[in-house]
Parts: C-alpha cells; sequence; structure tokens
C-alpha cells in the first residue's frame, strides 16, 4: 500500500484552501462592483443681455488709414463694429473637480482679430498665437490701457504660430504693429478653470461635471461682465449669467482672487446678477456678471 502522505490530495479529503491573496482580490473586485458609478451632468447655459455688450472704441494712431468698410468709398455702405458672442465672450466654468486648461493655451487670430477675445490663463501658461490669417501680424503685449510692453512685437506670418507667456498676473492687451485697432485680452490670474466659447444663439454647454457647487463667468473686452453660481445634483442642470454693461475696473487678479475677480469664499465684485438654478436642485445664488472681446464691422 502506498502510504496516505505520498497519495495526492482528493475531493474526499476535503477543499485546498484558499491562499491569502486571491481573498483579497475577490474582496477588491466585490467591492469595486458594489460601489455606485460617479454621475457626470451636462449643464447648458445661456447668456442673457448680449445686446449690451459693445466694443470700445479704438483711437486711432495719426495716419492711420481706415479699412473700406471704416470710411466713406461711394460703394460700400459703412457697418458699425460690433460683438460677436461666438468670437468675442468666453465663459470660464470654475468649481471643485474643474481642471484648469492643459498648455499650451491656442488663441486663434483670423479676420484681424482673436478667436476668442479674451483669454484666461494662470501665469506662466504658455499661449500659443495661431495666425490663420493670411497677411502676417506683427503682435505685441501691454498692460490694459497701455504701458511698457510685458511681450516683445515679432512678426507671425500668416500660417504659422508663436508662443508667449505672461509671467505675472494682469489684464494685458494684444496688439499689432501693423494693425493699429488689432484688440484682444489676455487675463493671467489664478482660477482660470475651464474656458468654454458660446454659440451663436448665445448659448453654451459644459459636458461632464460632477456634482457640486459651480461658477460660471462671462468675459468681454478683459473684463468679467457676469457671473452666476449653480449646483449639480445628479441630473442636468442649467444656468443663467446675465450680462450687464460695463464698468470703470483695475481689472487685475491678486493671489487668492480668480480672474473672474470675486475673492475665493467672498462677495462678488461684479456688477448685476446671474441666475441659476438646478432641476430638483434648487437655486443658485447671482454674482456678478462679465464679457470681451472686439467686435468687427462685418
Amino acid at each position: 500500500m502506498v502510504p496516505a502522505a505520498a497519495r495526492g490530495s482528493t475531493a474526499a479529503e476535503g477543499p485546498v484552501p484558499s491562499r491569502p491573496h486571491q481573498r483579497t482580490l475577490t474582496a477588491a473586485v466585490c467591492v469595486l462592483a458594489m460601489a455606485p458609478a460617479v454621475a457626470a451632468t451636462d449643464v447648458r447655459g445661456t447668456l442673457q443681455g448680449v445686446e449690451s455688450l459693445s466694443p470700445t472704441a479704438i483711437p486711432e494712431a495719426p495716419r492711420y488709414r481706415g479699412s473700406y468698410w471704416e470710411v466713406p468709398n461711394g460703394t460700400v455702405a459703412l457697418t458699425t463694429p460690433r460683438a460677436s458672442v461666438e468670437a468675442d465672450v468666453a465663459v470660464v466654468v470654475t468649481g471643485q473637480g474643474v481642471t484648469e486648461a492643459s498648455q499650451p493655451v491656442t488663441v486663434r487670430v483670423e479676420g484681424g482679430r482673436c478667436r476668442p477675445g479674451t483669454l484666461v490663463v494662470t501665469p506662466g501658461t504658455v499661449l500659443q498665437i495661431d495666425n490663420r490669417d493670411v497677411l502676417g501680424h506683427e503682435l505685441y503685449a501691454v498692460p490694459r490701457g497701455g504701458g511698457d510692453r510685458v511681450v516683445a512685437a515679432e512678426l507671425t506670418s500668416a500660417g504659422t504660430r508663436r508662443q508667449v507667456t505672461f509671467p505675472s498676473a494682469g489684464v494685458f492687451e494684444l496688439r499689432d504693429v501693423r494693425q493699429p485697432t488689432f484688440r484682444c485680452w489676455v487675463i493671467a490670474g489664478p482660477g482660470q478653470g475651464r474656458v468654454i466659447s458660446p454659440a451663436a444663439d448665445n448659448g453654451f454647454t459644459v459636458a461632464g461635471l460632477a456634482d457640486g457647487e459651480y461658477t460660471a463667468r462671462a468675459y468681454y473686452e478683459g473684463t468679467e461682465r457676469g457671473s452666476a453660481a449653480f449646483r449639480v445634483a445628479g441630473r442636468d442642470a442649467t444656468v443663467t449669467v446675465a450680462l450687464t454693461a460695463a464698468t470703470p475696473t483695475a481689472g487685475t487678479p491678486t493671489a487668492g482672487t480668480p480672474a473672474g475677480g470675486t475673492p475665493t469664499g467672498g462677495t462678488p465684485t461684479g456688477a448685476g446678477a446671474g441666475a441659476a438654478t438646478a432641476p430638483g436642485a434648487g437655486a443658485g445664488a447671482g454674482e456678478g456678471v462679465a464679457a470681451h472681446g472686439h467686435g468687427q464691422g462685418r
């Protein structure tokens, strides 16, 4: 006979004990299977009061020759510069779980204007200028209203790109040596959040937000022109941002203050009010309002 110790294990002798790592893996799989999925909500927003947006008159340089749509020529009717929601307004959403845009942030230059007209970045972010115009632009940057250049003038030929940075917080203007009326704005400061361009119907969509509290701010010509707080709570939400006319502002974000101008945890500084509601989640608190960009007659 073969001793019992030399015989292989059989079912009659009982099951083979499970190993510790097998028990741990099984338990982990069960926990993952039971964990609820994190809901992602799409927020639909609307800008109200877009008619209040009006391009700021830019002083013409001496001996500047206007474009054909700006001076009487007996053939083409004069057009009045006006704001374009799609091209000039940027909506910035901030809140828990919202990550800032990855570097570099790209701005398109086409039709003699930036798209969008106002950029919101964190200090030190690489700004990539993508010239899609048929002509070159010799762009430089100064603090809003003028002053020493913080970005030197350099030719960006048609179809090429250029990278620049704004190392300190503030509001800056991008200008063009070759086109004196060219303007677009860069807001450098904390709280960049996610930048969204609205559609021609004044609507915008923020996709994939987790439950929590958020704020939507609208910028035009380097100034916050409207904001509204809203709450996401397990279902699709809506938010309305009411825009107001521009008011004089220093416009320089500081530490602890989002680029929109509202101190963290403080009281909104913008004028006007915005309303926001999430079905089944209650209404969001209204805050100040903003917008940005330079319209061109079309």
